[in-house]
């Protein structure tokens, strides 16, 4: 589990963001990532939605698997993406 979310470039050493948690994610030798810390609060100037979204590309360029469950709704630990974040981006691209 690693953090993604509320970053900005006046503050990159307070949040890792998508790049980064990906980049650690392979240093540690994940096999599954789980990020964490997005889409809670909006504390930071990017959509809630668009850490989650950079790092969906960021695991297709660097071949990681991820696991998205959807809160609240009981899922199977495996490689697992719910996409649940899209139903609630309707008219706030």
């Amino acid at each position: 589990m690693l953090e993604i979310g509320a970053y900005g470039k006046y503050w990159p050493d307070i949040h890792m963001g998508p790049n980064h948690a990906s980049n650690a994610h392979i240093a540690l030798k994940g096999k599954v990532m789980m990020p964490i810390h997005w889409a809670t609060f909006n504390l930071a100037l990017h959509a809630w939605y668009e850490p989650v979204e950079r790092l969906v590309s960021f695991a297709e360029q660097k071949n990681i698997n991820l696991f998205l469950p959807e809160p609240g709704c009981p899922t199977d630990v495996d490689t697992y993406n719910s996409n649940w974040w899209k139903k609630f981006m309707s008219g706030r691209e």
